[in-house]
């Protein structure tokens, strides 16, 4: 599955269950995004341990994060879509 089928997807959610992804998404946050910066060999020892440092002191105060709105992901979504758009080629045949 694609990340623009993913992202089309979540986006046809209900508002609940976009709460429910949130909240799933956040608590396997460690399994889905560690991986990559675990093997990502283009970031130096430096950043992969303030990486580590700001995910315990994010998990031991999660207070400091800031609350967002759900059009705010649907903004961010579209902005990644956008994003994507101007990167991606147009076919011509």
């Amino acid at each position: 599955m694609s990340l623009a089928e993913i992202e089309s997807k979540v986006l046809a959610l209900s508002e609940e269950e976009r709460r429910q992804f949130v909240s799933w998404f956040y608590e396997h946050e460690d399994e889905i995004a560690r991986p990559a910066v675990d093997g990502n060999d283009d970031l130096s020892d430096e950043q992969k341990a303030e990486l580590t440092h700001r995910a315990k002191e994010i998990e031991e105060h999660p207070e400091i994060l800031e609350s967002f709105e759900e059009s705010d992901v649907v903004k961010m979504f579209e902005e990644f879509a956008h994003a994507r758009a101007q990167k991606t080629p147009t076919r011509q045949g």
